[in-house]
């Protein structure tokens, strides 16, 4: 099996851009209450995480158009703060076809994540 490259910063990325990698970085999310679902049962909160490489260059796991974007409480209270390494294809400024291309984000189609030590 292929060893795959390791994303450390935005350099790293845009040279990597539409490769699977290894991203390593700090996890961090934000957890919010949408005001309209399209479930109107639904009573609790959108948590949406990202991994910040040492440049402080934001990689969302995931666009935060696609539902996959929606992380679990328990992963987001496993990680937060925490370095990680991340295992999956990654975009550089990424843009929906479906909604408002004014959106360029960075994203990681996340296939793994691990606590990491950093060599």
């Amino acid at each position: 099996m292929e060893e795959l490259k390791i994303v450390r910063n935005r350099e790293d990325l845009m040279g990597l851009s539409g490769k699977k990698v290894k991203l390593v970085g700090y996890y961090t999310s934000q957890s919010y209450k949408p005001q309209v679902t399209g479930n109107p049962d639904f009573q609790g909160v959108y948590i949406k995480s990202q991994i910040v490489l040492e440049d402080g260059t934001v990689v969302n796991i995931f666009p935060s158009w696609n539902k996959q974007s929606l992380r679990s409480p328990s992963e987001a209270q496993k990680y937060t703060g925490k370095i990680v390494q991340g295992i999956g294809v990654v975009e550089f400024e990424a843009t929906s076809r479906m909604i408002n291309s004014q959106i360029r984000e960075s994203v990681i189609y996340l296939e793994e994540l691990n606590f990491t030590v950093l060599p």
